[in-house]
């Protein structure tokens, strides 16, 4: 498929007035629904939001490349627009941007649509060609511009041995990859030097490096923003392992000093894995703490979310059948409502086996899977197969506390999330010792290191691990516990309502916020201690669902309180803001988020922070961990003791600490707006 066929007339747009990144992104994402390119605006819309929110793809020279693979793109197809006045991008250079390509692409189109993508990079390196698109007026000259052709000039290599040898690789593999390979060529072409760069992006590998190549070079640059494959090529050869937009910007840099600087490494600590052993493998990983507990918290979220739900559903159908002083077994008692608890017990229970298997298994790839969760099952006591408690005689039933039979006395061994996240670290690293130990196996026996040998001593390994590291994490979890229980007791459980409500709008769905909602789900699970001894605990929960609610409320009611300073278009995005807060997704507030960090995250935060203090102050629990205001009728108030007033008291005062909450957040927001936009600092549209 050639570049130009990705284009069409009513998706190129010349001198555009827009004044922010967001309203080119939604209004590009408009068109492209308009013309039937996309069936869902909205999920489209997030997959662009997200890769903008991993890094800008601003990649310089005035050009912006937004992209999404995502399922509801029916065709692949580019939208253009150049604008009438540069706009702020976060780009590579940190400069403006007047050129924005938007890529919209799936997976189910074939390759040929891939490589054209892929030329796109190579276009938009050309100086040529960026200045002949400055100059555009309409979607004739535009295509004009692109079929400029410009002689490309390569060193050709002496004897089969080239100069600079190279991978590129960025997270989708559609536009950096290429961009950072062109420009690395260019920079060693001027330089005078033959040049060969390895490019591992969405259509495949390409131009791939021979191990000849690879010995033979003088300079090798691997320039990549994930793991790349094929590893070994690079073992004990002295290379740069670095970014795609270190090798876009730097790269003449990086080649005149190549051996004479830090940035010249050994190939064995490069982020990355030998495609012979079929896993992702570097020392690295273990480095990407933040990253490695996003990707397990993100993939738990759904148990828990879903499982929270239905089993708010339950508790429901017990509290309208008169159940409601049932304690521990609430949700249970009618058999109806037994049903969906079970189904949201399952769901629930497998929070810390899949945070700690997705944990291990961003560290080191498929291998890490199946000991992660075992150690996050232990970790958890799940199942009772390791560890349970003796009947009233000390007997423990059938195939139940196997492991506790060997631990004298009455020593926790209940670790928790914490053991989870412990023991899925510790089975990375017996996942990548075996895998180092075996690295020289004989390559007919693969199938049989791969799919016996890691897997038996995997388990056994992390199982020995996870049956000494309990103990000492065990007793820091009964520790947190007995923390929580003495603040409970002290009336002092406001003073962790208000950390976790101003936790949750720090980064609005980032780690710090899935922190704050992963003590508040362990509130609800049994985490942090028996309901029954501890009923108040979930005060946590609801602090931390009241507070996740301000932001996207914050943000449409101060759209409707200071009209003015909104532009018409956020004003419209910021209707869904209040279906989207009344149900407990903060995520709302990103797009927001996105154009004006400082000033909704501050205020967010304020918001946040009093109505944790007020769900603190009023005693308020909670037995659900999502759901919003469809799980309003499991609120209580401990500021009383009759049952049926807790509720109603509960339901009213969580309402108000929600208003005051969001009028503090919305107030702050509007007021600072006001005051730039006088001061000259905020333009509206």
């Amino acid at each position: 498929m050639e570049l130009t066929k990705l284009f069409q007339n009513k998706l190129s747009f010349f001198d555009a007035d827009l004044k922010t990144k967001q309203e080119v992104i939604d209004f590009l994402v408009s068109k492209l629904k308009t013309e039937k390119v996309v069936t869902d605006e909205k999920i489209f819309k997030e997959a662009i939001l997200k890769r903008e929110g991993e890094f800008s793809t601003g990649i310089g020279d005035a050009i912006a490349t937004p992209h999404a693979i995502n399922e509801v793109v029916t065709k692949p197809t580019i939208a253009f627009m150049k604008l009438k006045n540069p706009i702020e991008w976060g780009s590579m250079d940190n400069k403006p941007v007047s050129l924005v390509f938007m890529i919209a692409t799936n997976d189910t189109s074939g390759d040929t649509h891939l490589a054209a993508i892929g030329d796109l990079s190579t276009v938009l390196v050309k100086e040529e060609i960026r200045l002949a698109l400055m100059e555009v007026k309409n979607f004739k000259s535009f295509i004009s511009a692109l079929e400029v052709k410009v002689e490309s000039k390569k060193i050709a290599p002496k004897d089969g041995v080239y100069d600079v040898v190279g991978i590129t690789a960025c997270p989708t593999g559609i536009a950096h990859t290429y961009l950072a390979a062109e420009k690395l060529e260019e920079y060693a072409t001027n330089l005078g030097l033959s040049v060969k760069i390895e490019t591992q992006g969405r259509r495949g590998t390409e131009n791939k490096l021979t191990q000849d190549e690879v010995d033979n070079a003088k300079v090798i640059i691997l320039a990549h923003d994930k793991n790349i494959a094929g590893m070994n090529r690079f073992s004990g050869k002295q290379i740069i392992d670095t970014s795609t937009k270190d090798g876009i910007y730097n790269g003449k840099e990086l080649i005149e000093n190549f051996g004479k600087d830090g940035k010249t490494i050994t190939g064995k600590n490069v982020s990355g894995n030998d495609e012979e052993s079929g896993g992702e493998f570097s020392l690295k990983k273990f480095a990407e703490v933040k990253g490695n507990l996003l990707a397990g918290v993100s993939r738990m979220l759904p148990f828990v979310v879903a499982g929270g739900i239905i089993l708010g559903i339950g508790f429901l159908i017990d509290f309208a059948a008169g159940n409601g002083e049932a304690g521990d077994i609430f949700g249970s008692v009618s058999p109806v409502a037994g049903w969906f608890s079970a189904i949201g017990k399952t769901s629930m229970m497998m929070m810390v086996p899949i945070l700690s298997a997705y944990i291990a298994y961003t560290i080191v790839g498929p291998q890490g899977l199946m000991p992660g969760m075992i150690a996050g099952l232990l970790a958890d006591g799940t199942g009772g197969f390791a560890y349970s408690l003796p009947n009233k005689e000390g007997v423990f039933a059938d195939w139940s506390g196997l492991w506790s039979k060997l631990i004298p006395g009455n020593i926790p061994m209940n670790s928790g999330f914490i053991g989870g996240i412990v023991g899925a670290y510790a089975a990375g690293l017996i996942v990548f010792g075996l895998t180092m130990a075996f690295k020289k196996f004989n390559k007919n026996f693969h199938g049989v290191r791969d799919i016996v040998l890691i897997p038996v001593l995997s388990l056994l390994g992390i199982c020995l691990t996870m049956f000494v590291i309990n103990i000492p994490l065990g007793y820091t979890m009964y520790g947190i516990k007995s923390g929580l229980i003495w603040l409970s007791k002290q009336n002092l459980l406001i003073l962790v309502a208000m950390i976790i409500g101003f936790m949750m709008c720090v980064d609005m769905g980032g780690p710090i916020n899935k922190i704050a909602y992963t003590l508040g789900t362990l509130s609800v699970g049994g985490g942090l201690g028996s309901l029954n001894d501890n009923p108040q605990l979930t005060t946590i929960m609801a602090a931390a669902m009241a507070a996740g609610m301000i932001p996207p409320l914050g943000i449409a009611v101060s759209t409707i309180m200071f009209r003015k300073v909104w532009a018409s278009k956020e004003k419209d995005a910021a209707k869904s803001n209040w279906l989207l807060g009344a149900f407990f997704i903060t995520e709302g507030a990103i797009p927001f988020m996105i154009t004006d960090p400082k000033r909704i995250a501050v205020s967010g935060m304020a918001g946040g922070t009093i109505t944790g203090l007020l769900v603190g102050a009023f005693k308020i629990t909670l037995g659900a961990p999502h759901g919003g205001v469809a799980v309003f009728p499991l609120l209580k108030s401990y500021l009383v003791s009759s049952s049926s007033a807790a509720i109603g008291l509960g339901i009213s005062l969580y309402i108000l600490a929600i208003v005051v909450g969001t009028f503090t957040m919305a107030t702050i927001l509007g007021l600072w707006k006001t005051i730039d936009v006088k001061k000259g600092k905020l333009v509206i549209a």
